[in-house]
């Protein structure tokens, strides 16, 4: 195959971002149309994330993309299907989708009330699964398919004290992404994930006074955090025709810590 830039171009090519208001959601965002690609902007909440869409709209369309900005509440998987629908009808389709909400909570399970439970895996996993399972039928359509983009965690991989819950949904979330690829493929689309590791925006998940509150950082090969830019140019990859026979799979961005931990 060949290695041609063209294979990360994304031009004519239409994509939904839901979850722009977490850092890596709109860094896929804006990597998508930097690439080309008319990009839907789905907020979880109509509240100040809004404005962060527009913002984020105005750097797109900027670059002469077409943008929107929609509210998709991913609690209700009904929700997911209009929203997603109408971003189709209004960009003429879709080729591309990415999911990227997250709700952390840090808790021991002894503490961990029934409500926070569901908040938890409903904004983590189960939004994940009205978005994928939207997305599978639009896609389906197409007759070249297209890609589906899963936004997890490695503490889905990896046990931590005080994430059951939090790890528990991206497990989940990761194991849909196996799953779905084997369902999806006879329609050509593509099913990963990306799982992040510490990144520089959770820095209030830490808690100083904890003992072992550097290890996130400590155990990175690297010894810093994430970027939010270090996760655009993956999910590129992983939109476009150069991902080629690629299905099924988690790719980790944690500067190594999974080595460690």
């Amino acid at each position: 195959m060949s290695t041609n830039i063209e294979h990360f171009d994304l031009s004519g090519r239409k994509a939904m971002v839901v979850g722009v208001e977490n850092p890596a959601g709109a860094a896929i965002a804006r990597a998508y149309a930097e690439a080309g690609a008319d990009v839907a902007l789905c907020v979880l909440q109509a509240d100040e994330s809004v404005m962060t869409a527009k913002r984020i709209q105005k750097e797109i369309e900027a670059q002469g993309a077409q943008s929107g900005v929609y509210v998709m509440d991913v609690t209700l998987g009904r929700n997911v299907q209009v929203t997603t629908r109408q971003v189709a009808k209004e960009l003429g389709g879709l080729d591309i989708v990415a999911s990227c909400p997250d709700r952390f909570l840090g808790k021991p399970i002894g503490k961990t009330t029934d409500a926070e439970l569901l908040q938890v895996m409903t904004h983590n996993f189960n939004s994940q699964f009205y978005v994928a399972r939207t997305a599978a039928s639009e896609l389906a359509k197409n007759e070249q398919g297209g890609n589906l983009i899963l936004l997890s965690h490695i503490l889905g991989e990896r046990g931590a004290k005080n994430t059951s819950a939090y790890g528990a949904a991206h497990a989940a979330t990761q194991s849909l992404v196996r799953s779905l690829a084997q369902e999806l493929g006879s329609s050509q689309i593509s099913v990963n994930g990306i799982s992040l590791g510490w990144m520089d925006w959770m820095d209030d998940r830490i808690d100083p006074d904890v003992e072992d509150a550097g290890r996130a950082v400590r155990f990175s090969i690297m010894k810093r955090a994430g970027e939010a830019e270090e996760v655009g140019p993956m999910a590129v990859w992983l939109s476009g025709s150069a991902v080629g026979y690629v299905s099924g799979q988690v790719f980790t961005i944690d500067g190594g810590l999974l080595q460690h931990l």
